[in-house]
């Protein structure tokens, strides 16, 4: 693939010429449709990815059977690095959220990558701090937290981790670029479908989110503040 393909992606725009060669050998563009996996829980590592574009979610099924959101990958973050933990299985399902586009690298050019970009270790260093801080951050608050200020403390994450790519909403407040539903919100807070319904439809109608179909739309930022306030 021409190295102009990295041109665009901040871990790479320092690159010298033979770097980015280096970098673009073997890499290829993938493109997902909505609901579509990139790799299932269980698939042979033989690849890591970068998301260029789109969203996409990380679900993985426990020993109970039980399926849970565990991350939303976000444009510019690295995903799938299997190589660095020195697993040869994926431990979790890969799927888009919205029409999404990824940087594929097979696994056996993980080495060459981060030698030639050693921003790439920095950055993958970062995603693997951040998924521990959210598993320890989840683990306290199911354990000390009532369900809706979960919730609330989950809305107000992934509208940060959205930052400029959230949208201002038609009525006021902050929409989340891509769809979620209710039972993804209840996979994420460690809640059940009813509860997280109850819960997001008194705040609906008390004004502290906006109404729409597959839609978080964030109308009072401070009010969801006030109830995560509740349990501190």
């Amino acid at each position: 693939m021409p190295d102009d393909i990295l041109s665009d992606i901040p871990q790479f725009a320092g690159l010298a010429g033979p770097e980015r060669r280096v970098v673009a050998a073997e890499t290829r563009l993938g493109s997902l449709a909505p609901g579509e996996a990139l790799f299932v829980q269980g698939d042979p590592a033989d690849r890591f990815f970068l998301l260029k574009d789109g969203r996409l979610k990380v679900t993985q099924v426990t020993a109970e059977g039980q399926s849970l959101i565990v991350r939303i990958v976000n444009p510019g973050e690295f995903f799938g690095f299997a190589p660095a933990l020195q697993r040869e299985s994926y431990p979790a399902t890969c799927e888009a959220i919205v029409d999404s586009a990824a940087l594929v690298w097979p696994r056996h050019r993980w080495e060459a990558v981060l030698s030639a970009a050693p921003s790439v270790t920095q950055s993958v260093v970062q995603a693997i701090g951040r998924k521990l801080d959210e598993a320890h951050t989840r683990l306290r608050e199911m354990t000390t937290e009532e369900a809706a200020p979960r919730v609330a403390h989950l809305l107000l994450r992934l509208q940060v981790e959205a930052g400029d790519h959230a949208t201002a909403a038609p009525d006021g407040g902050v929409e989340l670029p891509y769809p979620l539903t209710r039972q993804d919100i209840a996979d994420m807070s460690g809640s059940t479908l009813h509860t997280v319904s109850r819960i997001m439809a008194s705040w609906e109608a008390q004004g502290v989110l906006g109404r729409g179909r597959r839609k978080v739309i964030i109308a009072d930022p401070a009010a969801l503040e006030k109830i995560t306030a509740t349990e501190e």
